[in-house]
């Protein structure tokens, strides 16, 4: 006989699913993939359990604004670091991403660090 999963177990195992999606499709600058693993339930802040980036490392990282913007402002992404203790304003600079997306970054940074006080 074969034991049922327990519902919380389906539950979490659903879930990491569509983070490990959101990773994936922010890494492939998917925007219509992030919005939809957003839509069905994928916490924005879920980090890569290997190195701790979140969607928002990742887009800041592939210097991509529309999806770096598209985290921020609709759904809210929490900044913070990442596994290597890098902050979204750190990947901007390391990895060389466009002057605009730096701006961006550092000044949505810099309100949330303000507004966490």
């Amino acid at each position: 006989m074969i034991a049922k999963p327990e519902p919380e177990a389906s539950i979490d195992s659903g879930l990491a699913r569509l983070n490990a999606d959101l990773l994936k499709a922010a890494h492939n600058g998917r925007m219509d993939h992030v919005k939809a693993a957003l839509t069905e339930g994928a916490n924005v802040g879920a980090a890569d359990s290997l190195n701790g980036l979140t969607a928002l490392h990742i887009a800041v990282g592939t210097n991509n604004l529309p999806l770096a913007k598209l985290l921020v402002e609709e759904w809210k992404a929490p900044f913070g670091p990442d596994g290597f203790g890098r902050w979204p304003s750190v990947v901007a600079a390391e990895c060389c991403a466009s002057e605009e997306l730096c701006d961006y970054i550092v000044e949505q940074e810099a309100a949330a660090l303000t507004a966490a006080k």
